[in-house]
């Protein structure tokens, strides 16, 4: 009888044309549950970024428009940073220094690293474990390597008594304002190369056979191949290098720190040892973050107009 009475009730609701039961509010879609679970597993990264390094960005931006010594609290002063570093030859002189080093730098890390590359990919005998060789001075700490070049770099080091066997006389590479450029420039090559020879190496592997064999059938020689096959297929490529090799060298630090030290005089001074300076011997923390600033909206606008290239080649040649 309960059954029945179960079943009438049911079929009286039925008949009446009763609306089901809403979902309760509280009840969470699938799709919403999802992007819930997305987000949560993006939250961590996103907080990283917020806490480490966009906080810190807009905090120096901020602290670019005041003074602060690190001991009293920071007194608003508006652009007088700026106008400071703008009088100041000493930062007029550091931005000189580091866009020759960027350019210079920038100029050599892509032409040696697509040199080696092109090396290794001819397929002599013992080329894949010269690449291994190279790849090394990569995996060396900095501070090893900016040591040893000292070392080496010195009036009587080991670079000047090899060259002397070929009738050059002592060179002052560290202590001559005109040397000692060059050869932080030197330094960071042969650090930072292998790395952008891998680059190199990976894309001229992925190059398509296909257009190297149709030259050959029209008797274009090794020189036409390279630059009216090999070189514009690798364009993208040469342009993300120019555009990492330069931001690595735009906030380079170590090398001049721990080679010359900024000399001799100021002519291995860049922005990052200024601000490092300005800021911890000197206690003018907001003329440090006007520098850091200025270097930021470089690196900006450098990348800016890399990756407008970038786009542009893309279009061209793929």
């Amino acid at each position: 009888m309960a059954e029945l009475a179960s079943i009438g009730s049911y079929e009286r609701g039925k008949g009446t044309g009763a609306a089901p039961s809403a979902r309760p509010f509280w009840r969470i879609g699938y799709h919403t549950r999802v992007n819930l679970w997305g987000f949560a597993f993006v939250l961590p990264t996103l907080i990283f970024f917020a806490v480490f390094k966009y906080g810190p960005m807009l905090w120096a931006i901020a602290l670019s428009f005041t003074s602060y010594d690190m001991v009293s609290a920071p007194q608003f002063v508006g652009l007088e940073n700026y106008r400071t570093l703008l009088g100041d030859p000493i930062f007029r002189d550091t931005l000189v220094n580091t866009f020759v080093y960027i350019a210079g730098s920038t100029i050599l890390l892509t032409a040696s690293g697509l040199g080696l590359a092109l090396a290794i990919n001819t397929g002599i005998p013992g080329a894949r474990h010269c690449m291994m060789v190279m790849f090394l001075t990569n995996l060396m700490p900095i501070i090893a390597v900016c040591l040893v070049w000292r070392l080496l770099l010195h009036p009587f080091g080991v670079v000047n008594q090899i060259l002397q066997h070929f009738g050059f006389g002592r060179i002052d590479w560290l202590t001559d304002s005109a040397t000692a450029m060059p050869a932080i420039i030197m330094v960071t090559v042969w650090r930072f190369a292998p790395y952008f020879m891998v680059v190199f190496l990976a894309a001229l592997l992925a190059l398509p056979d296909d257009y190297y064999e149709a030259a050959e059938l029209d008797g274009a020689g090794p020189f036409r191949r390279f630059f009216h096959i090999t070189l514009p297929l690798l364009m993208p490529t040469i342009f993300f290098v120019v555009v990492v090799s330069a931001l690595l060298c735009a906030r380079i630090f170590l090398m001049p720190f721990l080679i010359t030290g900024g000399g001799p005089g100021n002519a291995t001074r860049v922005l990052s040892m200024l601000i490092y300076e300005t800021g911890f011997s000197y206690l003018k923390m907001g003329e440090a973050a006007a520098i850091s600033v200025v270097l930021f909206a470089i690196m900006l606008v450098f990348t800016s107009l890399q990756m407008g290239l970038f786009s542009r080649s893309e279009r061209i040649y793929v």
